[in-house]
């Protein structure tokens, strides 16, 4: 995974309970790679939903928020076979 990569979060990343408010986003992009080659941590920014809510009230504008994840909580997005 490189910088600009769209993902998700994998299985395992959505079974763990530090990613719960993560679990509601539509996808997430890879801003930034720390460490080193053995044990990268990606900073992701999240991109939620505009219907989303934050403690009982709707979110602003979709509202973006940010985690650090290692590589096996996250999977690459998969492109849509929709016809836009």
């Amino acid at each position: 995974m490189k910088v600009g990569d769209l993902v998700t979060l994998s299985a395992a990343g959505s079974k763990q309970d530090q990613n719960n408010m993560f679990v509601y986003a539509k996808y997430g992009m890879v801003v930034k790679i720390e460490g080193n080659d053995c044990k990268p941590l990606y900073r992701i920014d999240w991109f939620m939903p505009k219907k989303y809510e934050i403690f009982g009230r709707p979110s602003p504008l979709g509202s973006c928020r940010n985690g650090n994840h290692w590589r096996y909580e996250i999977k690459k997005l998969k492109k849509s076979k929709k016809n836009t």
